[in-house]
């Protein structure tokens, strides 16, 4: 199915703009910042670029990339001033019905650009799906994928997302937060009531988990520095019905092959 036989008025119409967002070459995902916020969404379109006009047209229709030619829908926005170095706009209630539902696949040739004109996009797309409900996350696939950001893991642990929550605090396991800024390491173990689900809980909430060594760098560096360096991954997986020593032996040898103590954030 193509897109004009779902909004007709915005192929034809020339005073539109597409902005199809693109995952940064930090790793920020605008696909986690329409699934947490309005405000988080509004802010990847504010940026007014440097030698020319980004949006030559003061409607702007917005999606989010998924991966690869997937984009989700994130609403039409109007720009109500360009008077500053960035720009104002407003999201306007036009199809705000599909916002966070409509994936869109557009498969044209021009992978780099993220500023489109009607014309290019609904004759290079097609509609790929429609989800029941607004997205809130991306969906849980597998332990061996997991290698999220800190607002990846934020937004999955706030939205409380099913299928996250059932996998995570069924087990439990050795996990690994590492600080891409420095290539340093924490080493971490889950053996309580929910699994892995709990103990990612807490950093979510608190930054640092209660762990000496995060807990001075959270005061020297503050939040901002976890949501941009930050990554979760895991280590093992072990069974719920693991005795509490197991899996601290487990973390222990994994101190040991990570080097976490001497050159990371373990202080013990």
């Amino acid at each position: 199915m193509r897109l004009e036989l779902i909004m007709p008025d915005i192929c034809e119409d020339k005073e539109y703009r597409f902005h199809l967002a693109k995952t940064a070459p930090s790793g920020k995902r605008p696909l986690d910042a329409l699934a947490k916020s309005d405000d988080e969404w509004l802010r990847w379109q504010l940026y007014r670029g440097t030698a020319k006009e980004r949006f030559t047209k003061d409607l702007i229709v917005t999606f989010a990339q998924i991966s690869g030619e997937r984009f989700l829908f994130g609403g039409i926005f109007e720009i109500k001033s360009r008077e500053s170095k960035q720009y104002r706009v407003e999201l306007i209630d036009r199809y705000s019905e599909l916002i966070g539902r409509l994936v869109l696949k557009v498969h044209g040739e021009n992978k780099r650009a993220t500023v489109f004109k009607p014309s290019y996009v609904c004759s290079n797309s097609v509609i790929a799906g429609m989800y029941e409900h607004k997205f809130k996350g991306e969906p849980f696939s597998s332990f061996e994928k997991i290698n999220h950001s800190f607002s990846a893991i934020e937004l999955i642990v706030k939205n409380d997302l099913n299928d996250w929550r059932a996998a995570l605090s069924s087990v439990n396991g050795i996990y690994l937060l590492s600080d891409e800024k420095t290539g340093k390491h924490y080493v971490g173990s889950a053996y309580g009531s929910e699994g892995i689900w709990g103990r990612w809980k807490s950093y979510v909430h608190n930054y640092h988990g209660n762990n000496e060594e995060l807990v001075v760098l959270f005061t020297d560096k503050s939040a901002t520095y976890f949501e941009k360096y930050f990554k979760f991954s895991i280590l093992e997986i072990l069974p719920f019905t693991s005795p509490k020593e197991e899996v601290i032996a487990k973390e222990v040898l994994w101190k040991r092959k990570l080097f976490s103590r001497e050159y990371g954030y373990n202080g013990n």
